[in-house]
């Protein structure tokens, strides 16, 4: 009762520091779901680690500040291309489905940089919702997450699909996330600082990506691709962190804990990267092209 309570003075004791912050028009996850599937539109979406890249704040945990990432970050953020869907995180507007750590992140993000902010968006534009990938952890309501991750499963139904992602990333290893597709393949990229392999790894997904779905996991080096894929005309989603959450949801995770196997960011990463030789052999099986060195 007393965390609530010096929770609630926290709130309205900080209220002048978001007063002026307008409410952006964000989609809801169903909303932008919807969007991606009967439109077909590629997505990519800023969080707090793009946002922070380009206010120049400070390096993140996988990617160092690069200039020309900032810029194209930026570029990224004022696309316009009707095939394309720029995403911001719906706590921006509203924290109501969120629990109550995740309300203080937020405004208390919105204290520190809403008026840098408020500098980059648009107030006319509708942007999707970047917490389509972030459907467990954070929620109020996890009841829903399941039937988020199936709504979202929709997406690349009995589709081939393109993973783009880090070195132990290893989206769907070990889950059923993309059991429901035609076909997976991996190109492999450095689990760090990706974006210096930008024009490589961009070549590759434009060569290797033709009529299939491409599912980019690679921090802000995928927010950059996925707009770039979809001004060259094919079809990108940001997918950032949908696998991890999808794990958490399946151990019934109280918080960002480590998963055996995978790389984590935002764990201690304490259950190691190993897997186990029958996820092994069908994991490597699905790698058609390794950039990660």
């Amino acid at each position: 009762m007393k965390n609530y309570l010096y929770y609630i003075y926290w709130i309205y004791r900080t209220l002048p520091f978001r007063w002026n912050f307008p409410k952006y028009k964000i989609m809801s996850i169903e909303e932008t779901i919807s969007d991606i599937i009967t439109q077909k539109k590629s997505i990519s979406r800023f969080g707090d680690g793009e946002f922070l890249l380009l206010l120049k704040q400070q390096d993140l945990g996988f990617q160092k500040q690069n200039t020309l990432l900032v810029d194209q970050l930026l570029e990224v953020l004022n696309n316009r291309n009707p095939k394309f869907l720029v995403a911001i995180p719906d706590s921006l507007a509203s924290t109501k489905t969120h629990k109550r750590f995740a309300k203080v992140y937020w405004k208390l993000f919105i204290n520190t940089h809403g008026k840098t902010l408020v500098k980059l968006l648009d107030k006319k534009y509708n942007y999707g919702n970047a917490n389509i990938t972030r459907l467990y952890v954070g929620m109020k309501n996890q009841a829903k997450s399941k039937i988020y991750f199936e709504k979202i499963k929709a997406i690349w139904e009995n589709r081939n699909i393109l993973i783009i992602e880090g070195e132990l990333s290893r989206l769907g290893v070990g889950n059923d996330l993309f059991d429901n597709v035609k076909s997976l393949e991996r190109i492999i990229c450095p689990q760090k600082n990706a974006f210096e392999k930008y024009e490589e790894i961009k070549a590759a997904a434009i060569k290797l990506g033709k009529d299939k779905l491409i599912l980019c996991a690679l921090g802000p080096t995928a927010t950059v691709l996925c707009s770039d894929l979809a001004n060259e005309g094919f079809w990108a989603f940001d997918i950032g962190h949908i696998d991890v959450e999808y794990m958490w949801m399946l151990m019934k995770a109280e918080g960002r804990v480590s998963i055996k196997g995978r790389y984590v960011n935002e764990s201690d990463n304490s259950e190691g990267f190993e897997l186990e030789p029958e996820l092994k052999s069908g994991y490597e099986k699905s790698i058609i092209l390794d950039l990660s060195q």
